[in-house]
């Protein structure tokens, strides 16, 4: 984990990295923007606010907080998915990647 205070964010620097990141997706997903319905770019204060964590990184993996007492990704509200690195499987990329992988998974069906 790391403090994320230590970055200076600013906002040239946050549309530089959101627009770098973009590029990247299209590359590998030409029709992304085609699905975007709403866009909100955060930054470590933003995170810091709305997550109620100083750091990034995601919580301790514990007996307590995995398999089957890990949060789904099934909110139990219609149409309200849940990802990221407090969602089953965890943190790290791999696993708030694969947590938004069970998103699209149960909404496909497939």
């Amino acid at each position: 984990m790391f403090n994320t205070r230590s970055f200076g964010w600013n906002a040239d620097r946050k549309q530089v990295l959101k627009s770098k990141i973009r590029e990247r997706v299209l590359t590998i997903f030409p029709r992304f923007e085609e699905g975007i319905v709403h866009e909100l770019s955060g930054e470590p204060e933003a995170w810091e606010k709305f997550v109620v964590r100083r750091e990034v990184g995601g919580f301790p993996q514990t007996k307590e907080n995995t398999f089957f007492n890990a949060v789904s990704h099934r909110s139990g509200v219609d149409r309200l998915w849940l990802c990221g690195d407090t969602i089953f499987p965890g943190g790290g990329t791999i696993g708030v990647n694969v947590s938004g992988y069970h998103v699209f998974r149960s909404i496909t069906n497939d």
